[in-house]
């Protein structure tokens, strides 16, 4: 349907946006998602190509020439997106729909709006009769919520040169909006995010019938056992540079004694008081700031409920921080679980996290948007927990920073409307504002 409330986006926008996300790229078909935006290139002279890393999981490649007195600027996006099974929605998911000025669709969050934006953006760049001071470089890709496997990852080992650059914008920031969506309350840029890995921990046992069980040794009683000693295991608290500012802009949101741990906690880093720690620590999210944290997500036993398994085995799945290793973490486990008998081995390998520069021409292109365009909301440095496709990029030498181009208040993802949730959704009057929030960013870095 047409949406009156999207003629604030400028047709570009409007259409890309309306296109990308009416196509259900949530198991592939990212290829048909891409075919009329690669059409929109090529009739503005844009050299732009489609690869497909396997059928239909394609990656679109464009670039507008610049003068070349700067090194080029990759604007990256994914347009796969989380499956919708099992989900209660409202509306389809795959038909964008208006209702009481939000926009809802899956993906229009993550990340759908930002691709849109940098198709805008880049058409505008290509259209300007001055050249920038850098080619610009845009990439829409696969994949990226699987792991980036056929999309960023594929690019990186076979076609480095297209995607090359000395900076990046990706996803891996936020504009918060109030909860009234009247201004914008801060924004953040994605400087650092943890390590995704996973390990599988793994005992051995002679296996039989379920009708004499074991009175010696259990195999799953021992892993068992092991996954209690892992559930109970906290990694050592300590507040990296990358989150300090972060913690402390969220004291100024929270009440007592949560809000005064959290101010102290940013005075006193890295080190945390005892108190400190345990009130924070009793915060999911807020906990996940400040130590490397690892979780049981997958239990695999026998095949049937009347056999004795002899490898039962369960997946563990890390955040790391920044600043410590994956060796170190599996150390740790292991000391935690003071087992010989439970294997523990590290499974697929996506790569570190990684982190950027804390100042540099992103960080002062960011803080000079956000002052133009919304005054005195602060701009908060942040550590991503979740994984992007940035820790390819840093991992290849690209400084790539998180940025957001559809605002949304806070309370509206905590009432379960944001990213891969059912219902997911975006206030459309706002999203104009993302793509003049892009189109500022990259002024600053190709004048």
């Amino acid at each position: 349907m047409i949406l009156a409330l999207l003629l604030l986006l400028a047709p570009v926008d409007r259409d890309v946006l309306l296109q990308l996300l009416a196509v259900d790229t949530s198991h592939g078909h990212e290829t048909d998602a891409l075919k009329p935006v690669l059409e929109r290139f090529k009739a503005a002279g844009v050299p732009a190509q489609i690869l497909e890393s396997a059928p239909g999981r394609g990656n679109l490649i464009a670039r507008i020439k610049g003068t070349g007195a700067q090194k080029p600027l990759l604007l990256l996006a994914h347009i796969d997106v989380v499956p919708v099974e099992g989900q209660k929605w409202n509306s389809p998911p795959f038909t964008p729909t208006e209702k009481d000025g939000y926009l809802t669709a899956r993906g229009v969050t993550d990340d759908k709006a930002m691709a849109a934006a940098i198709v805008a953006v880049a058409l505008e760049l290509a259209a300007a009769p001055k050249k920038p001071s850098r080619d610009v470089i845009v990439a829409l890709t696969s994949g990226e919520e699987t792991g980036g496997i056929e999309g960023v990852q594929w690019l990186v080992k076979n076609h480095r040169d297209l995607i090359d650059a000395e900076l990046a914008l990706n996803e891996g920031g936020d504009i918060f909006l109030s909860t009234d969506l009247l201004h914008v309350q801060a924004v953040t840029l994605g400087v650092a995010e943890k390590t995704y890995k996973s390990f599988k921990l793994q005992t051995r046992g002679p296996g039989g019938h379920s009708s004499v069980p074991p009175t010696d040794k259990d195999a799953v009683l021992e892993l068992a056992r092991a996954l209690v000693k892992v559930g109970e295991y906290r990694f050592p608290a300590h507040l990296i540079p990358e989150a300090r500012d972060q913690v402390a802009a969220a004291s100024r949101l929270e009440k007592p004694p949560l809000s005064e741990a959290l101010a102290s906690a940013a005075r006193t880093a890295p080190r945390l008081s005892p108190l400190d720690e345990e009130l924070i620590s009793a915060d999911r999210a807020y906990n996940a700031a400040i130590r490397t944290t690892c979780v049981a997500t997958q239990l695999q036993g026998a095949p049937a409920d009347n056999v004795l398994p002899t490898a039962p085995w369960a997946a563990i799945n890390c955040r790391i921080l920044p600043d410590e290793t994956i060796a170190q973490t599996e150390e740790r486990l292991k000391a935690a679980i003071g087992d010989a008998g439970v294997q523990v081995t590290q499974m697929d390998d996506l790569g570190p996290g990684g982190k950027v520069p804390l100042d540099g021409p992103v960080p002062l292109a960011v803080r000079a948007a956000a002052k133009k365009l919304w005054g005195d909301a602060p701009v908060v440095n942040a550590l991503g927990f979740g994984a992007s496709d940035s820790r390819y990029l840093r991992e290849a030498g690209i400084a790539s920073y998180g940025i957001d181009t559809a605002p949304t208040a806070l309370e509206d993802i905590r009432r379960g409307f944001g990213a891969h949730a059912a219902n997911e959704r975006a206030p459309l009057k706002w999203l104009p504002a993302g793509t003049d929030f892009l189109r500022e960013v990259v002024r600053e870095l190709v004048k």
